[in-house]
């Protein structure tokens, strides 16, 4: 992700949040995982976790898909895109979120005040498919973030490209975005292009 496309994602999530742009309510999935335990959301709710299973345990010895099973990631490479939805939402509810709202709430206390799903999701927050990439976040002009073109507002796109970008990377258990190779985790993993 080049320094444009993230100036440009950054700018319009805080026009979002600067004109009254609310994150929605994340809605509970109609089958959780099951689990022992549960984590609380941002509603009150509870989401379940899993917690990965031991060799001792009988889960350890069964499909080769058990491994995907566990939402307490960070996933490996590759695991992302075998998870269910949900196991992606419990991870994303226990550690993602805390993650990257503490990251947005850093970068600018007043905007990111209460960071939601909503934030990077957006409508797909309200009707529970978190799809991605998310054509309500900003559409990118991914030749001119490649040539480092910043755009309007180069604070924003240093934050994406140095800390949001990475960070998200390392979460879902993927390496950076290599442009030579178009391989790994990059802009468009959130943001449609122009």
């Amino acid at each position: 992700m080049t320094h444009r496309a993230v100036a440009v994602l950054l700018a319009a999530v805080a026009l979002t949040a600067a004109c009254g742009g609310g994150q929605p309510e994340v809605t509970q999935p109609a089958n959780p995982v099951p689990s022992a335990s549960a984590a609380p959301t941002d509603t009150g709710a509870a989401v379940p976790t899993v917690s990965p299973p031991t060799s001792a345990s009988p889960a350890a010895s069964a499909a080769p898909a058990a491994s995907a099973q566990t939402a307490s990631g960070p996933p490996g490479p590759g695991d992302w895109d075998k998870w269910s939805h949900d196991q992606k939402l419990a991870y994303m509810k226990t550690t993602v979120m805390p993650k990257m709202g503490a990251l947005f709430h850093d970068f600018d206390p007043k905007t990111y005040a209460d960071p939601k799903c909503g934030l990077c999701h957006g409508a797909g927050a309200k009707d529970g498919s978190f799809k991605m990439p998310n054509p309500d976040l900003p559409k990118l002009d991914i030749a001119k973030l490649m040539k480092g073109d910043k755009g309007k507002n180069p604070k924003v796109t240093d934050f994406m490209m140095k800390q949001v970008k990475p960070q998200m990377a390392a979460l879902v258990g993927e390496p950076e975005m290599d442009p030579k190779t178009g391989q790994g985790f990059g802009c468009l993993e959130c943001h449609t292009k122009k």
